[in-house]
């Protein structure tokens, strides 16, 4: 894999109403088609967005998807009354590069439900109409597929939980390369949005023990466990306060020094740098957010023997579910693309785990390595599947 110093195409955009920018950044034009989230996000400059391209396209490589990495963003206060009508204004701006190579979906600040509607008021059809394209299928067609993002797996929808199944399988991968069962298992969790309820959807059926949790406010700390099904039962976003006695109420930083076996960094980025990485007391750190470890972070934890998954495969899950939801000849069930993502992101942790054993470095070392030999692919969802 080639890619070059930098990303191919940066699309600009002025807001004519409230003058705000936006940004589209597509990577590298490698398969024809790229995708990658959209985030609202007040400061946010075509430079961060360029560095989650290319992240975005490492997660591609590692899962041996024929897309290429993107993202696109808007720099206004998600807060703001006007939020989703400028989403929209943005959006019909880069409508002909929604319509034909590049599928978009979620990020910071911005769900699933109000993307879609923001969308249909620019008069896209689906964020995600490229792809039906790049499979040669008829748009209706597509549309009832995209539709099975919608169905209930649980009491969440699949697209919502869909993500996190990607951290599920990379801490099942840890977890069987330290010897630990997952019913005997501790987890600390940093993050309580989307990605995060995702994973402890995935993990809750595994027997795991949540000892501590945090959201942008503060963390909770339980010895004995936070239920996690209490959890599931909120919103994302702000965590509620427990009444329990035992659940002790933390600064949210301390998250990072919490006595478990697995550390889920699954909210922003920069959360283990190597000023912090030192006090890491988990066995191993899994990285569901995008550039959650800084590449001095990555080394300090491998020094200490800390397991560590790169971020950009355990944060794989979203476009893994892709491969799952579109990759099948006939119509998945939502528990069919549930298992597809847990799967694969195990299998490929595991493979990451052995290179680096192999070679003598470290997991993100290796992972590095694999995606510059990842040969390009077909454009689209098609490569067979493995359970």
């Amino acid at each position: 894999m080639n890619l070059p110093d930098g990303p191919a195409l940066i699309i600009e955009y002025r807001d004519p109403l409230e003058g705000f920018g936006g940004w589209l950044v597509i990577d590298c034009l490698d398969h024809g088609l790229a995708a990658g989230g959209m985030r609202v996000c007040p400061g946010i400059r075509p430079e961060h967005l360029a560095a989650m391209a290319r992240n975005m396209t490492l997660k591609m490589r590692i899962a041996e998807i024929g897309l290429d990495g993107a993202k696109c963003g808007i720099d206004y206060n998600p807060a703001a009354p006007g939020k989703e009508a400028a989403m929209s204004r943005f959006l019909a701006a880069i409508a002909p590069y929604v319509r034909t190579g590049y599928s978009m979906g979620p990020d910071l600040n911005v769900g699933m439900d109000e993307l879609s509607r923001a969308a249909d008021a620019a008069g896209i059809k689906s964020v995600k109409m490229a792809v039906a394209g790049a499979m040669g299928w008829e748009i209706d067609y597509f549309l009832a597929r995209y539709r099975i993002l919608a169905a209930g797996v649980n009491g969440k929808k699949l697209g919502a939980v869909r993500a996190g199944y990607g951290v599920t399988g990379a801490a099942l991968a840890c977890l069987e390369r330290l010897g630990i069962a997952p019913k005997n298992a501790t987890i600390a969790v940093q993050g309580a949005g989307t990605l995060a309820m995702g994973a402890l959807h995935g993990l809750e059926k595994h027997g795991v023990r949540l000892v501590a949790v945090a959201d942008a406010e503060k963390s909770l700390r339980c010895a004995t466990g936070i239920d996690i099904a209490t959890l599931l039962a909120q919103p994302p976003g702000i965590l509620s306060s427990f009444s329990h006695r035992a659940i002790k109420v933390r600064p949210r930083d301390e998250i990072i020094n919490a006595d478990c076996d697995l550390l889920l960094p699954l909210a922003i980025e920069g959360v283990i740098t190597a000023a912090n990485a030192d006090t890491v007391k988990a066995g191993a750190v899994v990285p569901g957010a995008n550039l959650a470890v800084t590449p001095r972070g990555y080394e300090t934890l491998h020094r200490r023997g800390i397991l560590t998954v790169p971020d950009f495969l355990a944060g794989a899950g979203g476009s893994i579910s892709m491969e799952g939801l579109f990759a099948p000849s006939a119509h998945p069930r939502p528990g069919d693309v549930l298992a597809h993502v847990t799967n694969r992101t195990r299998e490929l942790t595991l493979e990451v785990f052995n290179r680096a054993a192999a070679e003598g470095t470290s997991p993100y070392k290796a992972a590095l390595t694999i995606c510059a030999e990842r040969k390009k692919s077909k454009s689209g969802y098609k490569r067979e599947q493995r359970h």
